[in-house]
């Protein structure tokens, strides 16, 4: 799930979500958020260097370096999320993906970026129609979260 949330915000989700609860209006949240199904990190950052052109290892870095782990808010190291443990993690999304994908959402823009993205996501179980439907709301969450000078955030269950 991607969403937009300021800093105060984000840490009471955080505590709704490690005392058990998915609901954001229990944590006294109004939550925008994108569905994103079971997407997965390496597909965030297929989508993030696809986007923005940037190399991938610097975008890894920078999505799973400052990961947040819900429940004992500890640091997530990069390694946990190929060792299959079955965690909730929360990732910043770069500042750079939001503001593009919030600059481009031409119909045609994003049609072409949900083919290319397909493309270099072989042997997942997305189509590029699936793609496209996530990049237009994520298009659409990126103009909220920098008009409400939010941050966006995805939610991994790992």
């Amino acid at each position: 799930m991607f969403f937009a949330a300021t800093a105060g915000e984000l840490a009471r989700l955080a505590g709704a979500w490690s005392a058990g609860g998915p609901d954001a209006a229990a944590a006294g949240v109004r939550l925008a958020y994108v569905d994103a199904g079971d997407l997965d990190p390496a597909q965030l950052l297929e989508l993030d260097t696809l986007v923005t052109g940037h190399d991938p290892v610097t975008v890894r870095e920078a999505l799973l370096t400052p990961a947040r782990e819900i429940g004992g808010g500890a640091a997530l190291v990069s390694g946990a999320l190929a060792q299959g443990t079955e965690e909730q993690v929360v990732l910043t999304v770069r500042t750079a993906l939001y503001r593009q994908l919030g600059r481009s959402p031409q119909e045609a823009r994003l049609r072409e970026l949900a083919a290319r993205w397909a493309a270099r996501s072989w042997g997942v179980d997305w189509d590029e129609p699936r793609y496209l439907e996530l990049l237009r709301g994520l298009a659409m969450l990126s103009e909220l979260v920098t008009r409400e000078c939010r941050g966006m955030y995805v939610r991994f269950d790992v």
